[in-house]
């Protein structure tokens, strides 16, 4: 999950050494970080950072392992300095940025200052750099021509120049920074949250900032979140690490998520829903013996009669955590199921059992931990699963294999973070996805691990992919690159479900959601392939 610093108050309020800080943060779970520079000197602001001198901080930035995508820029001719700032772009790698609405809001300067922002954003558009324009209070309390003066700024420029929103500074201006948010969608590329002492009202988290409308925004638009910190009631990494552990939490909470268990006609592009919960349920199986879905909810697993348009819980014994890595047997006479646990002597554990279909004991087949079950062969005798296990090399994520009926288990893959093995209809193969290309990507493979094929190569992150049962389409979930790391797949993200055939070809995008985590981490296809089902959710 990206979350990011914004320089200004918290490099103004740091006592630390910047490169220990720098790793601090990143330690924290940050990892970006928003610097101001400026192209002449200014005087007592050793929190805005000289030109000339940043390639010493970007070393150390680098070190910490932070990632700079945007950065604020203070000029007095941003002509003359353009040549500065494409070097920003080229050798740096910064791609946005960042400047004020003026002082004077003249009808007058505003037009000069338009085309002024304008001039530079066709100069950086060569090189793939962005002009973004952070709000004020005062921008947002002015009006001009019945818009906030900062509405009014970014309309003058035509498209061309970009909204970085403060939802701090919006509230202390008068504005509901949701409302502003989505009045100004299609061009808002980053979003902060100043948090300072004038305005209690507006802090991050302890005041009346809707946080949760605003998160919600910009998970939705797959936007930066930057802590643009400037109040501080105790050490500087302190207050920061309180509004990451906000965000991420956000990011990783759902308590007051509605769920929809969906299916999609791939012939059709219809989209029906089957029913609204109120709760998250996970990963629907979809039965091909009976009119029935089954999926995961609060630990338990469930049965959903299509038909009657009910659920019942089953009973999976001494099971009571049940994750959202659940298959079904061929004969569709068992469930095989992943459960958690949490105890002081192993800590987290995940473990594979088998239950009977109707419910009733259930039986241990994997004693080591951690392990996230995927897949059932089609001959009955084999599970394909996730394991994190210690290597001469340190931890792993490999696909493992084991007998059904429990023993040992073998290691089928290496290298790289792999994950959601799936067996094709004739046993054959096993698709999976894995990092070891950089990104998440779907790939296949013989059973026995031979014959490794990546099936997909985009800019994105491809997770769980899932084969029909006429073996002619692949459908699987992906996440746009740079919304978390590689070996992420979190709720509540805008996501995009892909098809393409099961030889790699025709590759498409059929719908965008927000979803992520428990959609569709296990095979849902119906009988006759023409149908899959999957979780949409809600956040309220």
């Amino acid at each position: 999950m990206r979350f990011g610093v914004q320089s200004f108050g918290a490099l103004k309020s740091n006592k630390e050494d910047l490169l220990v800080f720098f790793k601090n943060i990143r330690e924290m779970g940050y990892q970006l970080f928003e610097p101001c520079i400026s192209f002449f000197e200014i005087p007592g602001f050793d929190n805005i950072w000289n030109y000339e001198k940043y390639d010493e901080y970007d070393r150390m930035i680098k070190e910490a392992d932070l990632k700079v995508l945007s950065c604020h820029i203070f000029s007095q001719n941003l002509f003359e300095d353009s040549k500065k700032i494409i070097k920003l772009i080229t050798e740096y790698g910064i791609k946005q940025f960042v400047v004020k609405t003026p002082e004077d809001v003249s009808d007058e300067n505003l037009n000069r200052t338009a085309m002024e922002y304008m001039r530079l954003a066709d100069a950086l558009s060569e090189y793939g750099g962005e002009v973004l324009i952070h709000n004020e209070a005062g921008d947002i309390r002015a009006k001009a021509h019945g818009k906030t003066v900062y509405e009014h700024l970014l309309d003058l420029c035509l498209g061309k120049v970009y909204a970085q929103v403060d939802a701090g500074w919006a509230m202390y201006g008068g504005e509901d920074p949701e409302k502003l948010l989505w009045r100004n969608a299609h061009r808002v590329k980053s979003l902060h949250y100043k948090d300072f002492s004038e305005k209690e009202e507006c802090r991050i988290g302890v005041g009346d900032l809707d946080v949760n409308a605003c998160f919600r925004f910009a998970r939705a638009m797959g936007i930066p979140q930057l802590g643009d910190q400037d109040n501080f009631n105790g050490e500087v990494t302190d207050e920061l690490k309180d509004v990451y552990d906000l965000l991420n939490g956000l990011g990783q909470s759902r308590d007051k998520s509605i769920s929809y268990l969906n299916i999609y006609n791939v012939e059709t592009g219809e989209i029906k829903v089957l029913h609204k919960f109120d709760r998250v349920i996970e990963a629907p199986n979809w039965r091909h013996t009976a009119s029935e879905m089954i999926y995961n909810s609060e630990g338990h697993l469930y049965r959903y009669n299509i038909e009657t348009d009910s659920e019942e819980m089953i009973n999976t014994g001494e099971c009571h955590d049940c994750n959202n890595d659940h298959v079904l047997s061929p004969d569709e006479k068992f469930i095989a199921i992943s459960n958690s646990a949490v105890t002081d002597e192993e800590g987290f554990s995940s473990r594979i059992y088998i239950v009977p279909m109707e419910g009733g004991e259930a039986k241990l087949v994997t004693k080591n931990s951690p392990s996230f079950l995927h897949g059932w062969s089609p001959d009955g005798k084999t599970l394909a699963y996730c394991a994190f296990r210690m290597q001469d090399s340190g931890l792993e994520v490999d696909v493992y294999g084991i007998d059904a009926d429990g023993g040992e288990e073998w290691r089928i893959t290496d290298g790289g973070f792999n994950d959601g093995p799936e067996f094709s209809p004739d046993g054959k193969d096993i698709w999976f996805n894995s990092t070891r290309s950089g990104l998440m990507q779907a790939y296949r493979m013989k059973a026995d691990g031979s014959e490794r094929q990546q099936m997909t190569d985009n800019e994105r992150n491809n997770w769980f992919p899932h084969i029909s049962p006429d073996s002619k389409k692949v459908v699987y979930l992906s996440y746009r690159k740079d919304d978390l790391d590689p070996g992420e797949h979190l709720p509540n993200m805008q996501v995009e479900l892909w098809l393409m055939n099961s030889d790699g070809s025709g590759k498409h995008r059929i719908l965008s959601f927000f979803g992520g985590q428990g959609s569709i981490n296990v095979n849902s296809w119906s009988k006759d392939s023409k149908e899959f089902a999957f979780v949409s959710y809600e956040l309220v």
